[in-house]
Protein backbone atom coordinates (compact mmCIF):
# COMPACT_ATOMS: atom_id res chain seq x y z
CA UNK A 1 0.00 0.00 0.00
CA UNK A 2 3.37 2.12 0.82
CA UNK A 3 3.83 1.89 -3.01
CA UNK A 4 0.36 3.43 -4.30
CA UNK A 5 0.88 6.30 -2.14
CA UNK A 6 3.87 7.10 -3.59
CA UNK A 7 2.70 6.63 -7.06
CA UNK A 8 -0.59 8.36 -5.90
CA UNK A 9 1.70 11.34 -4.75
CA UNK A 10 3.42 11.18 -8.00
CA UNK A 11 0.47 11.46 -9.79
CA UNK A 12 -0.56 14.22 -7.96
CA UNK A 13 2.42 16.29 -8.60
CA UNK A 14 2.73 15.44 -12.15
CA UNK A 15 5.60 12.59 -12.57
CA UNK A 16 3.35 9.48 -12.98
CA UNK A 17 0.52 8.57 -14.53
CA UNK A 18 -2.28 5.94 -13.65
CA UNK A 19 -1.00 3.33 -15.66
CA UNK A 20 2.22 3.11 -12.82
CA UNK A 21 -0.52 1.68 -10.64
CA UNK A 22 -1.92 -1.79 -10.85
CA UNK A 23 -4.70 -2.77 -12.17
CA UNK A 24 -6.67 -4.97 -9.18
CA UNK A 25 -9.95 -4.99 -7.93
CA UNK A 26 -8.73 -5.22 -4.42
CA UNK A 27 -6.63 -2.12 -4.56
CA UNK A 28 -10.01 -0.36 -6.06
CA UNK A 29 -11.24 -1.37 -3.27
CA UNK A 30 -8.83 -0.54 -0.59
CA UNK A 31 -8.26 2.67 -2.20
CA UNK A 32 -11.98 2.94 -1.97
CA UNK A 33 -12.81 2.74 1.93
CA UNK A 34 -10.39 5.80 2.91
CA UNK A 35 -12.13 7.95 -0.02
CA UNK A 36 -15.51 7.34 1.55
CA UNK A 37 -13.91 7.34 5.31
CA UNK A 38 -12.63 11.20 4.01
CA UNK A 39 -16.04 12.17 2.62
CA UNK A 40 -18.22 11.14 5.36
CA UNK A 41 -15.59 13.07 7.45
CA UNK A 42 -16.15 15.87 5.07
CA UNK A 43 -19.97 15.82 4.82
CA UNK A 44 -19.98 15.97 8.66
CA UNK A 45 -17.93 19.01 8.81
CA UNK A 46 -19.37 21.07 5.95
CA UNK A 47 -23.16 19.86 6.01
CA UNK A 48 -24.54 17.72 8.54
CA UNK A 49 -23.78 13.76 10.12
CA UNK A 50 -27.44 12.89 9.58
CA UNK A 51 -26.88 11.89 5.45
CA UNK A 52 -22.71 11.48 5.70
CA UNK A 53 -22.37 7.70 5.10
CA UNK A 54 -25.27 8.23 2.10
CA UNK A 55 -23.24 11.40 0.77
CA UNK A 56 -20.01 9.89 0.63
CA UNK A 57 -21.54 6.51 -1.07
CA UNK A 58 -23.21 8.32 -3.82
CA UNK A 59 -20.18 10.62 -4.09
CA UNK A 60 -18.44 7.36 -4.83
CA UNK A 61 -21.04 6.11 -6.80
CA UNK A 62 -21.19 9.29 -8.98
CA UNK A 63 -16.87 9.03 -9.12
CA UNK A 64 -17.45 5.81 -10.40
CA UNK A 65 -20.05 6.59 -13.03
CA UNK A 66 -18.42 9.39 -14.19
CA UNK A 67 -15.09 8.08 -15.02
CA UNK A 68 -16.15 4.87 -16.63
CA UNK A 69 -18.63 6.69 -18.81
CA UNK A 70 -15.37 9.04 -20.16
CA UNK A 71 -13.33 5.54 -20.70
CA UNK A 72 -16.30 3.95 -21.80
CA UNK A 73 -16.98 6.81 -24.38
CA UNK A 74 -13.46 6.84 -25.89
CA UNK A 75 -13.34 3.11 -26.03
CA UNK A 76 -10.40 2.66 -22.88
CA UNK A 77 -12.75 0.86 -20.49
CA UNK A 78 -9.35 -1.20 -20.43
CA UNK A 79 -8.20 1.86 -18.27
CA UNK A 80 -10.75 1.48 -15.85
CA UNK A 81 -9.66 0.11 -12.85
CA UNK A 82 -6.03 2.01 -12.90
CA UNK A 83 -7.51 5.57 -13.65
CA UNK A 84 -10.53 4.69 -10.86
CA UNK A 85 -7.47 3.84 -8.28
CA UNK A 86 -5.60 6.87 -9.47
CA UNK A 87 -8.61 9.06 -9.11
CA UNK A 88 -9.71 8.07 -5.35
CA UNK A 89 -6.32 8.04 -3.93
CA UNK A 90 -4.91 11.13 -5.07
CA UNK A 91 -8.60 12.09 -4.36
CA UNK A 92 -8.09 11.05 -1.08
CA UNK A 93 -4.60 12.46 -0.44
CA UNK A 94 -5.98 16.47 -1.15
CA UNK A 95 -8.84 15.47 1.15
CA UNK A 96 -6.60 15.02 4.19
CA UNK A 97 -5.33 18.46 4.86
CA UNK A 98 -9.21 19.55 3.83
CA UNK A 99 -10.41 17.84 6.55
CA UNK A 100 -7.92 19.22 8.98
CA UNK A 101 -8.78 22.27 7.58
CA UNK A 102 -12.61 21.80 8.10
CA UNK A 103 -12.10 20.58 11.77
CA UNK A 104 -9.82 23.51 12.79
CA UNK A 105 -12.62 25.83 11.38
CA UNK A 106 -15.39 23.71 13.06
CA UNK A 107 -13.96 23.40 16.29
CA UNK A 108 -13.13 27.82 16.06
CA UNK A 109 -16.81 28.41 14.76
CA UNK A 110 -17.82 29.19 11.20
CA UNK A 111 -17.65 33.41 12.06
CA UNK A 112 -13.90 33.05 13.55
CA UNK A 113 -12.02 34.72 10.91
CA UNK A 114 -9.19 32.20 11.27
CA UNK A 115 -12.06 30.12 10.28
CA UNK A 116 -12.65 31.64 7.31
CA UNK A 117 -8.93 32.48 6.66
CA UNK A 118 -8.15 29.02 6.85
CA UNK A 119 -10.93 27.75 4.30
CA UNK A 120 -9.92 30.64 1.67
CA UNK A 121 -6.34 29.16 1.75
CA UNK A 122 -8.24 25.84 0.40
CA UNK A 123 -8.60 27.69 -2.74
CA UNK A 124 -5.31 26.65 -4.33
CA UNK A 125 -5.47 23.10 -3.17
CA UNK A 126 -8.94 23.12 -4.70
CA UNK A 127 -7.46 24.60 -7.97
CA UNK A 128 -4.57 22.19 -7.95
CA UNK A 129 -7.04 18.83 -7.38
CA UNK A 130 -9.28 19.87 -10.24
CA UNK A 131 -6.02 20.08 -12.49
CA UNK A 132 -4.60 16.54 -11.13
CA UNK A 133 -7.96 15.22 -12.34
CA UNK A 134 -7.74 17.24 -15.40
CA UNK A 135 -4.51 15.37 -15.72
CA UNK A 136 -5.71 12.05 -15.18
CA UNK A 137 -8.43 12.72 -17.72
CA UNK A 138 -6.26 13.44 -20.08
CA UNK A 139 -3.86 10.36 -20.09
CA UNK A 140 -6.80 8.02 -19.93
CA UNK A 141 -8.57 9.02 -22.46
CA UNK A 142 -5.64 10.44 -24.54
CA UNK A 143 -7.51 13.92 -24.79
CA UNK A 144 -6.34 17.25 -24.63
CA UNK A 145 -5.44 18.76 -21.34
CA UNK A 146 -8.48 21.59 -21.69
CA UNK A 147 -10.71 18.14 -22.59
CA UNK A 148 -9.92 16.81 -19.29
CA UNK A 149 -10.37 20.45 -17.31
CA UNK A 150 -13.95 20.33 -19.17
CA UNK A 151 -14.42 17.05 -17.17
CA UNK A 152 -12.65 17.53 -14.05
CA UNK A 153 -15.49 20.36 -13.66
CA UNK A 154 -17.76 18.67 -14.76
CA UNK A 155 -17.22 16.08 -12.49
CA UNK A 156 -16.47 18.58 -9.65
CA UNK A 157 -20.27 19.73 -10.35
CA UNK A 158 -21.73 16.43 -10.23
CA UNK A 159 -20.45 15.71 -7.06
CA UNK A 160 -20.95 18.55 -5.15
CA UNK A 161 -25.30 18.41 -6.80
CA UNK A 162 -25.37 15.25 -5.26
CA UNK A 163 -23.87 16.10 -2.08
CA UNK A 164 -26.77 19.06 -2.17
CA UNK A 165 -29.31 17.30 -3.41
CA UNK A 166 -29.63 13.54 -1.72
CA UNK A 167 -30.46 14.81 2.00
CA UNK A 168 -33.73 16.52 0.64
CA UNK A 169 -34.44 13.31 -1.85
CA UNK A 170 -33.87 11.28 1.15
CA UNK A 171 -35.90 13.36 3.42
CA UNK A 172 -38.97 13.98 0.78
Amino acid sequence: MQAVLSISWDIALWRRSPRDLPASLSLLLAVALPYVLLGVAEAVLMHDPDHALARALADLAVTGLVFWACLAARRRGYRTLQTLIAVLATTSLVAVPIVAVLFVSYALGKDDPIALALQFLLLPLQVWYLLVLARIVRLAIDTTLLAGIAIALGYALASYLVQIELPRALAG
